[in-house]
């Protein structure tokens, strides 16, 4: 039975530019630390990070809990959560229960919020790391509670509201008396409740009011409710009824905004925090008739120099840039060709003959105006720029700044 809502990180691969600060990440450490020297690897500013955090605080002013599920969203979760811990951020929020755990393996002291499922059998591994978990059902409440009684211990809890997104949570119309019942269980404290917007603006105020009833009603017959939150990245841009007692950035946190208008109006000046880099594995001469890559999805019509690059699909590269993308190879902007491999590109580097097997190739750019931001390649591609961040292998070696 299951109730309601890994740790990978990595090793600095291959060396830093001189003058540069580069700190070590930690793993999946066996296999970062077999990374080859052209292999293909994730550079994250942490400064970056603490940088929109700050910007995020100076906002809303009420609690921010930090969201590094899904690995940080491909930065490396227990790097940046360290990085939000020294920063002072009030809670850390995960998807799945293995990141909560690798989290306290690591050291984090910071509350540790668990938004996904668990089973009877996790309740021990639960408490016995004071971990928070949602709930949104009496039997998860319960399995709780008998772990917590037999520990002689008490077990956190925020309690999961549907306010209209349908996929988690007890429904809005129905939460009263399980919020009742859940108060009833003298091992279980409930730290907070919370729901998730749908970010549809014409619905999310009608959310926001369902949810106040509930925690007006729920207070009103004595249930203290802890900390009630509701906004994402998005509610950030709501007004400032939405933040409640606490927010939940994630996509913000990293340098992005969650859509088109926020990302145009850039209240928060954010900063894109990570940067992917490959290796040159190859160049070589084309003639006109030759073709590249399965099926022969491209012909040269002409002379043509082109260089293979040592990163594909298996690294979270969007096969959906072939033919779109471009790459930056020595401050020059290159064309990516109409193949995008498990483990190669193939950039079309025209005439130039400056290229060399070696040199580093930028696919993921920091820098705003280098039209080599992940929202960028969302345009390009299609993707979007939270699916491009995440969907990164978490297997890639990650090297942190500073």
């Amino acid at each position: 039975m299951t109730a309601g809502v890994g740790p990978l990180t990595s090793l600095v691969y291959p060396k830093q530019k001189p003058g540069r600060s580069v700190r070590e990440g930690s793993p999946q450490r066996e296999l970062g630390a077999r990374a080859g020297r052209m292999d293909p690897w994730a550079e994250v500013n942490l400064d970056q990070i603490r940088w929109n955090f700050s910007q995020i605080k100076k906002q809303v002013k009420v609690h921010v809990m930090a969201v590094v599920k899904a690995n940080a969203y491909g930065h490396g979760l227990i790097d940046v959560a360290l990085a939000l811990e020294k920063a002072g951020v009030e809670g850390l929020m995960v998807g799945k229960l293995a990141e909560g755990l690798a989290l306290r393996e690591a050291g984090i002291q910071s509350p540790v919020l668990n938004f996904g499922p668990f089973g009877k059998e996790d309740c021990e591994a639960i408490i016995r790391n004071n971990l928070s978990q949602s709930v949104f059902s009496e039997d998860a409440a319960a399995f709780l509670h008998e772990a917590a009684s037999r520990f002689r211990s008490n077990a956190s809890i925020h309690i999961d509201i549907d306010t209209g997104m349908s996929r988690t949570g007890i429904s809005c119309h129905k939460a009263l008396p399980l919020i009742e019942k859940i108060a009833g269980f003298s091992k279980i404290r409930i730290d907070g409740i919370a729901t998730t917007l749908t970010e549809d603006p014409e619905f999310d105020g009608e959310q926001l009011r369902r949810f106040r009833e509930v925690c007006s009603a729920a207070e009103k017959r004595g249930v203290s409710l802890g900390l009630k939150h509701a906004a994402s990245s998005a509610g950030i841009f709501e007004p400032p009824e939405f933040y409640l007692d606490m927010i939940r950035p994630g996509i913000t946190l990293y340098g992005y905004y969650p859509n088109a208008k926020t990302q145009k109006e850039d209240l928060l000046k954010l900063r894109p925090a990570l940067k992917l880099v490959a290796k040159v594995i190859f160049v070589k001469d084309m003639s006109p008739g030759d073709s590249v890559s399965y099926h022969r999805v491209f012909t040269a019509l002409k002379r043509m120099r082109v260089a293979t690059v040592g990163i594909g699909y298996s690294d979270g590269y969007p096969p959906q840039l072939a033919g779109k993308g471009l790459v930056l190879i020595k401050r020059k902007k290159y064309p990516v060709m109409a193949a995008v491999t498990s483990n190669h590109i193939m950039v079309d580097l025209g005439d130039d003959g400056n290229i060399q097997v070696g040199d580093d190739v930028t696919l993921i750019g920091t820098e705003k105006n280098s039209g080599l931001t992940a929202d960028v390649l969302e345009t390009q591609s299609g993707v979007s720029d939270y699916k491009i961040l995440i969907g990164l292998n978490p297997l890639l070696p990650r090297r942190y700044l500073p």
